[in-house]
């Protein structure tokens, strides 16, 4: 995500995702994040008088359990599949009663064929964000704590994913299914506020709810954008708006 927040809350107010509180938070442009990272999240929580807030927060990409031993564990978390979300361990307490939205203007996927892998971009056409469904957990991080540091919560975030649609005409589904066998579950932005309202789902409550957003993704996908672009993404040191462009040469 390379906006500042508060273009972002003013993106997602225009995708009738609003109205979101103005974040108090500032992170750094980011054309190439990586698992780990810092990403913006939106939840949805009551303030005091019982009416619904929506705020930006910053969170770690990688879910850590609150029995997690240490913050390593979030490199390994950092997507659920939406079929197994409300079993795994990892993931089932935050996927009943935490859901969340993360934000993001494009992701990157590798396509397998010829010499090497080639990487691509997915984007919405119209350059509006993408809306990914999320889950988050709050982890206190015990070593800050015994340093004695004020604030030893830690937010973190994982996105959910599904199968690649199934379509075999040409289009943009078609080259997603090309592209990969899994796909990060965006969601439309009516999809997305039933999706981070607060409160606790029981398992049957819950697997309707994914069910749908499994459901959602041919809508949303196929309103998206597919091009390749520099191998020089592969490189997490690799930073700014140049990854974004179009691979200047074509590949055989």
């Amino acid at each position: 995500m390379a906006k500042d927040t508060g273009d972002l809350a003013d993106d997602l107010n225009r995708a009738r995702l609003g109205p979101v509180q103005p974040p108090a938070f500032e992170l750094k442009p980011n054309w190439n994040t990586a698992p780990t990272s810092t990403v913006p999240i939106l939840v949805e929580r009551y303030d005091d008088s019982g009416a619904p807030l929506r705020e930006l927060h910053p969170a770690r990409w990688g879910l850590l359990p609150v029995w997690a031993k240490d913050m390593s564990f979030s490199s390994r978390t950092f997507n659920a599949r939406s079929e197994t979300v409300a079993s795994k361990p990892s993931f089932r307490s935050a996927a009943k009663a935490r859901r969340c939205a993360v934000p993001a203007e494009a992701y990157y996927e590798w396509k397998a064929g010829g010499a090497k892998k080639r990487p691509h971009v997915i984007r919405s056409a119209d350059a509006s964000p993408l809306i990914f469904a999320g889950l988050y957990e709050w982890w206190k991080d015990q070593e800050a704590e015994a340093r004695g540091e004020s604030d030893p919560w830690i937010l973190s975030c994982t996105i959910l994913t599904g199968p690649s649609p199934e379509i075999t005409e040409d289009g943009v589904l078609s080259e997603l299914g090309a592209l990969h066998d899994r796909i990060p579950l965006a969601m439309t932005a009516e999809f997305a506020a039933t999706w981070i309202h607060p409160g606790e789902k029981t398992p049957e409550e819950l697997e309707v709810l994914l069910e749908q957003l499994r459901g959602e993704i041919t809508e949303v996908a196929s309103a998206w954008e597919i091009y390749e672009v520099d191998p020089a993404v592969g490189n997490v040191r690799n930073n700014g708006a140049q990854l974004l462009e179009p691979a200047p040469t074509l590949w055989e």
